[in-house]
């Protein structure tokens, strides 16, 4: 890498490390790039939107309100849905389906419309310009069908039931018509999707009706097979009087078991109970008795404290006493006797209707047994015909039910002709495209100062060359210098900031270590403005009172006869090839004002063998004849980049 190449990666370096000032200072150095930048990305924003046609967006809203309509016997059929953002989400889906949308293109006939249709839209002006080898071929049925469903937008909002349908197109009555459509022709598709879900329907129960009616024949003939096979009438006709015997004899077993009990216990009274016991059994029957007894026996205990055992009356009372005691007797004894047969008697009668109810219970058991498969198949008829008579019902339900007719979405509000346009946002694209030129505007600014090479700075140069730096001649433009040369208006305006960096030049070549006696001054390339130093600085040198010497070396581009106004007078070729002597080659321009300019040596004809004539020693005696005569020689060199001269 040369040394030239190493000072710019060097003051890339240094301007990397610029702190924000340094930022703000690359824009403004660069403000005319950045003003490029932040207008253009607007105007041309602004001219792309005065080319696009405003477009229309008609938006219309249906209700999504599935059928309820679910019957046992349609289970499957047809099936309430319940409404969740996954079943919204398949109706929107379905209102942008290719048969949705293709029903829209035939209905509004969008194939030959302008707003999709090629061979009938207006030629751009691009196409205007270039020409056109004929006319466009119309669109394919699938690009237009993909043109018309971009056109549409279904927006579900959360958690309703409601869908927005909205068409965007350049015409808002179109707009409307197409969103309309839309709509449309989803309704008819679920009505006739509701229409094929009712037959299907219909036709499903038909047949179910049909096997049903089948199946209660075959029961019929079943039954009156089996009805021949028992003996029987009529299935379960012997089953239940054969219940109602067993439930009357099993009241009379109570009622016998109840009589043997209570004479069981009159007997147990009257031959091992008590005395009480046994009056209380036979009271009753021998009460009369039993009163008297206790007369007489009161009327002895009487006789008995006042008389003697035998007196008449203890003694009549006493036979009569014992007499009606025996009567007493013989009575017990016979109502005993007639209990124990009742008790026999109960005891047999509940035998036999224990016995009876036996058989009776073993009759039932076979009659049911015998009745159980003819009740059975009574049993299926009855639910069969049930089942057929319901199924028959759901039929009649079904042609007349018109809630399965209509559709499962209804229009709550048609789309309109839209008043003012949908797009393009004018205000946000301006908006937005001011913001995105301002920031690009700076970061071109940014890049153009970073990619530049160049040193901005007295501190730069020293840094990165390590060389002094003595002076910053600024750029003056032709405004600024109002027709006249750079080295002109650095003569005629002595305290411009340009003026004053010559002096400031001049000061620190003079204030350095041996004062130079030549300056020899280039420049890597042409137009950097080293002529324009070379003669200023002469000037300034001249003006303080100094002989100066100026010097065109330039020879393939010499300017001083422009500049000093020569017109092509011998110069430095000519004296360096003798064909002109020393005081032929100087010249001293003729002044309009007062003052002092130094000598002019021009570079004289262009001659093929500058090269040599800059080798040859006539050059080096000339510098120190010159250098005896001048206190300045100001060499103005060729680029070094361009010539071999300047080496």
């Amino acid at each position: 890498m040369d040394t030239a190449a190493k000072a710019r990666d060097r003051v890339r370096q240094i301007g990397g490390t610029a702190d924000p000032i340094d930022a703000l200072r690359a824009v403004r150095r660069h403000w005319r790039l950045a003003v490029l930048v932040a207008l253009g990305l607007p105007l041309l924003s602004l001219g792309a939107l005065s080319r696009m046609r405003p477009v229309y967006t008609a938006t219309g809203t249906l209700l999504y309100n599935p059928v309820d309509f679910n019957p046992k016997l349609l289970r499957g059929v047809v099936e309430t849905r319940q409404v969740t953002d996954a079943l919204m989400a398949s109706q929107a889906a379905i209102l942008k389906s290719p048969a949705v949308v293709a029903r829209v293109i035939d209905g509004l006939d969008l194939g030959a419309s302008p707003e999709f249709d090629p061979a009938r839209q207006r030629p751009s002006l691009l196409r205007r310009w270039l020409g056109s080898a004929g006319p466009p071929l119309p669109v394919a049925p699938d690009a237009l069908r993909d043109a018309v469903t971009a056109r549409f937008h279904i927006d579900v909002p959360a958690g309703s039931q409601l869908i927005n349908v909205s068409f965007t197109a350049h015409d808002p009555a179109l707009a409307a018509r197409a969103a309309n459509a839309a709509m449309a022709a989803y309704l008819a598709r679920e009505r006739r999707e509701s229409l094929a879900v009712l037959d299907r329907a219909q036709a499903w129960l038909g047949q179910r009706a049909k096997a049903t009616a089948h199946r209660l024949e075959a029961l019929d003939v079943a039954i009156a097979r089996e009805r021949a096979r028992s003996g029987t009438v009529r299935g379960g006709g012997a089953a239940p009087l054969t219940n109602e015997e067993a439930g009357q004899l099993t009241g009379s077993l109570a009622a016998a078991r109840a009589d043997l009990a209570a004479a069981r216990a009159r007997l147990a009274a009257l031959n091992g109970g008590s005395e009480a016991e046994a009056a209380a059994a036979v009271a009753p029957e021998i009460a009369p008795m039993r009163a008297r007894e206790a007369e007489l026996a009161v009327k002895l205990r009487a006789l008995g404290s006042t008389e003697g055992p035998n007196y008449p009356d203890i003694r009549a009372t006493k036979r009569a006493l014992a007499a009606l005691r025996g009567q007493i007797a013989a009575e017990t004894g016979r109502l005993i006797t007639a209990d124990r047969m009742r008790a026999a008697a109960a005891a047999a009668r509940v035998k036999s209707l224990n016995a009876e109810l036996a058989a009776v219970r073993d009759r039932a058991a076979a009659q049911s047994v015998r009745a159980a498969p003819l009740a059975r198949l009574e049993e299926e008829r009855t639910a069969e015909s049930d089942l057929l008579r319901a199924q028959t019902e759901q039929i009649g339900t079904l042609e007349s039910h018109s809630a399965l007719t209509r559709p499962d979405a209804r229009i709550i509000a048609a789309a309109t002709r839209p008043l003012q346009p949908s797009g393009p946002r004018s205000a946000a694209i301006l908006s937005g495209a001011v913001l995105l030129g301002l920031c690009l505007g700076v970061l071109a600014a940014l890049l153009a100062d970073s990619l530049n090479g160049s040193f901005r700075s007295g501190g730069q140069v020293r840094e990165a060359l390590e060389l002094p730096c003595m002076a910053l001649l600024p750029e003056v433009g032709r405004r600024e210098r109002r027709g006249l040369s750079v080295p002109d208006y650095a003569r005629r305006y002595p305290f411009s900031a340009f003026a004053e960096q010559i002096r400031a030049l001049r000061t620190g070549l003079w204030l350095a270590p041996g004062a130079p006696r030549s300056l020899a001054v280039t420049a890597a390339r042409p137009g950097e403005g080293k002529t324009t130093l070379a003669v200023s600085l002469a000037l300034s040198v001249a003006a303080s009172g100094a002989r100066v010497l100026v010097i065109d070396c330039d020879i393939r581009q010499p300017s001083f006869d422009m500049i000093f106004g020569l017109g092509g007078l011998p110069g430095l070729t000519d004296h360096l090839a003798g064909r002109a002597t020393l005081e032929a080659a100087i010249h001293r321009p003729a002044l309009e004002e007062g003052g002092s300019l130094p000598d002019v040596m021009p570079a004289g004809a262009v001659a093929t063998e500058a090269l040599a004539l800059f080798m040859s020693d006539r050059l080096g005696r000339l510098m120190a004849e010159l250098h005896g005569r001048y206190d300045l020689v100001v060499l103005d060199l060729p680029p070094v980049f361009a010539l071999a001269e300047a080496q």
